[in-house]
């Protein structure tokens, strides 16, 4: 077998196996709120109906250009249930798994890793940024192969670059973290010959999602996750290290992030095992490299974690793990590094190998545990439907773009109006007219507040928990 045949095989069989591990970590769970969002909004029949909706739903859905067209035209094509909507990851999946493998133990790794499977699984751009942040390493490797005087990796660099910034405003961050890194590793190209028309050449792509970003921003588009703090911060390091899956959920966490504290007795030894194979990969790799490619590589990917740290805190936005995920295949490459050194050290392959395992534990967690399902919308909208249909008065404190999903896609326009009706122009302006009052994630909505004593002074009793949500019942309605 020729060795070019060979490598094509090598590469078809790891498409195969992130196709497969991909379908395996998505679900068919309730979306929720941003997902059911971006759903609503691929629904639309046509591509004016699609943008002139998510003009008037604002949110920061505008700043994230191709998933969402994609997505749009994904849903022509592939269907519109929940699982087939979030199946568009796994083209990404794949890119991420293909763009760095040759590094050894790479896809092992990667598709091990609680995060990235966890978001494979979400009908956001994540995936489609880890992607980026994939195509982004193997290009600064490119460029920190490349010979003197010469222009290797450049147009692989650029074009990683626009990928990012075409996946969302945020990601714009990691391409110029990107570009300064290689500036850094190669200061030489800045007097070579070349390097500034070929760069121009690219300038029109670039100029034109900036003048985009720019319009959107204006227009008063973007996030609104308010409450950026050390903790969100702390959150998203937890997250990323992957273990999420063996600890408090999403929601027990942002509730009470003392609930943490009862199981510190695994969860520690498990992050020290996790770092420990880090800091091995790390060592291995600062052995291999000169201090300017380390210096490059800090400058692509601590640069933008600080910007977004200090943007959070200042803006009071929620910094999370997900906002990070163009970094996610930087920060797994040291355990793969570290599996890399296992025939001369022992010690990296115990941890390199318990790193692996801790990963496919969390991962299965969060796949099959309920405590780790997504905010049941899809319940939720099922009761207060049923409920209107029985003439009752439903106050739902929610997100209504996820039940204009449901509602759209049981029984399109007259079912979205209707539900929109029912639930926004005619719903009970207070709890004295209420039969039933939906609440999603009451922590936040009821900002510190207590939400039971309000509820049960207005004679209401709690009927049903689903995850995120809670179901009250007026004790005088039949």
């Amino acid at each position: 077998m020729s060795p070019k045949l060979q490598k094509s095989l090598s590469t078809l069989g790891l498409v195969v196996l992130a196709l497969a591990v991909g379908a395996a970590a998505i679900t068919k769970q309730s979306f929720w709120m941003d997902e059911g969002s971006a759903a609503f909004k691929a629904l639309m029949p046509d591509f004016k109906t699609w943008w002139k909706m998510n003009l008037e739903l604002e949110g920061s859905d505008v700043q994230m250009p191709i998933y969402m067209i994609s997505l749009w035209a994904w849903e022509k094509v592939m269907g519109n249930t929940e699982y087939a909507l979030r199946a568009i990851n796994l083209p990404f999946l794949v890119l991420m798994v293909v763009a760095l493998r040759n590094v050894r133990f790479w896809p092992l790794v990667c598709l091990t890793s609680p995060f990235v499977l966890y978001y494979v699984g979400e009908l956001r751009p994540y995936t489609m940024q880890m992607a980026g942040g994939a195509i982004a390493a193997a290009a600064l490797i490119a460029v920190a192969r490349g010979r003197k005087g010469s222009l290797d990796g450049l147009h692989a660099l650029l074009g990683a670059a626009l990928f990012l910034c075409l996946s969302s405003l945020s990601a714009v961050i990691w391409a110029g973290g990107l570009a300064l890194g290689a500036i850094v590793i190669r200061p030489d190209w800045l007097k070579a010959k070349g390097f500034w028309l070929r760069s121009l050449l690219w300038s029109p792509p670039f100029l034109a999602i900036g003048a985009f970003y720019a319009w959107t921003l204006l227009g008063g588009y973007g996030a609104a996750a308010h409450g950026g703090s050390i903790l969100s911060i702390g959150f998203a390091a937890y997250e990323m290290i992957g273990l999420l899956g063996l600890g408090p959920s999403r929601n027990e966490l942002r509730s009470s992030p003392a609930a943490i504290l009862p199981q510190l007795a695994w969860l520690l030894p498990a992050a020290a095992c996790l770092c420990a194979a880090w800091c091995l990969g790390i060592r291995k790799w600062f052995s291999e490299n000169p201090a300017r490619n380390i210096l490059g590589a800090a400058c692509a990917t601590l640069l933008p974690i600080l910007a977004l740290a200090i943007i959070g805190i200042l803006m009071d936005f929620r910094v999370l793990g997900r906002h990070l995920s163009p970094v996610i295949p930087a920060f797994l490459l040291p355990i793969a590094i570290c599996f890399g050194a296992l025939a001369k050290n022992k010690a990296a392959l115990a941890f390199a190998s318990l790193a692996v395992l801790i990963g496919i534990a969390s991962t299965a967690s969060l796949r099959f545990q309920e405590k780790h399902a997504r905010d049941d919308f899809r319940e939720a909208t099922n009761i207060a439907s049923k409920a209107i249909t029985e003439g009752k008065a439903v106050l739902w404190q929610a997100d209504l773009s996820t039940p204009c999903y449901y509602a759209y896609r049981k029984g399109g326009v007259p079912a979205f109006h209707w539900m929109l009706t029912s639930l926004k122009s005619e719903a009970p302006s207070s709890y004295m007219f209420a039969d039933l009052v939906v609440i999603h994630r009451p922590d936040i909505g009821y900002s510190g507040q207590d939400h039971e004593k309000i509820l049960k002074e207005a004679a209401f009793d709690l009927k049903e928990t689903l995850t995120g949500f809670e179901i009250w019942k007026n004790r005088y309605s039949p």
